[in-house]
């Protein structure tokens, strides 16, 4: 029994871990407030440049859960508009600015 609750319990942590990552860059750009078409996606395209390595390996890992979450989110998104913030735009959002 105890084999079964060590195994369960980094199992969970890790499944919990993975689903609150999913499409990370996609609901970062909705609080940056740049949401609109494939914002994740965008989003990562301003940043690709000054991404450290880490930072890329994490890019490979989430770009496609945020292409996922993207298209889920299409119908919504079709229909926002991008609020530029007070101090102007964010650096992943400059997409939003064109």
């Amino acid at each position: 029994m105890n084999v079964r609750w060590t195994t369960a319990v980094p199992m969970g942590t890790l499944i919990a871990a993975l689903a609150l990552s999913v499409g990370c860059q996609t609901t970062r750009s909705f609080d940056q407030g740049c949401p609109g078409i494939y914002s994740g996606v965008r989003y990562y395209g301003d940043q690709i440049g000054n991404l450290p390595a880490d930072g890329k390996l994490f890019f490979t890992l989430d770009l496609p859960l945020s292409a996922v979450l993207d298209t889920l989110l299409l119908p919504a998104t079709a229909f926002m508009e991008q609020k530029k913030p007070p101090l102007g735009w964010p650096e992943g959002c400059k997409w939003a600015a064109h």
